[in-house]
């Protein structure tokens, strides 16, 4: 798997010109600047990697190719994600910040999932390790949080679901936490960085 990562402050105005229509009227429903950088970034990033390709719905939230490349999309503070595969894809990634673990984990967390928490010395990385991963493979799944998280269990690196196997990985960048999952087979990660103010 590819995984894509720009860093929101080479956004230029520019970048306004890659954009798509639809892209550009998200972007500037947006009112704080971060996010509008964010929603620039990633529809800069879609273009370079993908092309011309028309982004439509699934119904359910993700973003689907019309040219059939299976991608996913994410960000976080100042990065933006882009992983593409070969099969469908999800990926996560987060800064941690200071939740209440333990009360959104209630929420969210299987109870397999809630030990590991509870016995993880690092409470808090444990904490956004499994959400990144759960978000993952439920945009993997192509349901996002349609579908009652509780309703997969991603304490370990695979997780059989109906009649397919999904494959998880999760890598810590600059105190950001990235997970990524694959279906049907596992994978390695490749990871480019890339400069969008050179673009």
């Amino acid at each position: 798997m590819k995984l894509y990562l720009s860093n929101i402050s080479g956004v230029q105005p520019r970048h306004r010109d890659l954009l798509s229509p639809e892209r550009l009227k998200k972007a500037d429903r947006y009112k704080m600047p971060g996010d509008k950088k964010r929603c620039i970034a990633g529809g800069v990033m879609i273009r370079r990697i993908l092309g011309d390709t028309r982004i439509t719905d699934n119904g359910r939230g993700k973003p689907v190719a019309a040219n059939g490349t299976a991608f996913n999309l994410s960000h976080s503070g100042d990065w933006v994600l882009l992983a593409v595969g070969e099969g469908e894809v999800g990926c996560d990634i987060e800064y941690p910040k200071l939740v209440s673990y333990e009360k959104m984990g209630r929420i969210v967390f299987t109870e397999n999932e809630l030990r590991l928490i509870k016995e993880a010395r690092d409470k808090m990385g444990e904490f956004f390790r499994l959400w990144t991963k759960k978000e993952a493979l439920l945009k993997c799944i192509g349901d996002g949080f349609h579908r009652p998280a509780k309703s997969v269990d991603v304490s370990g690196n695979s997780i059989a679901d109906g009649n397919r196997v999904y494959y998880l990985k999760t890598i810590v960048f600059s105190d950001y936490v990235i997970s990524v999952c694959a279906a049907d087979s596992d994978f390695e990660i490749d990871i480019e960085f890339i400069d969008l103010s050179k673009m």
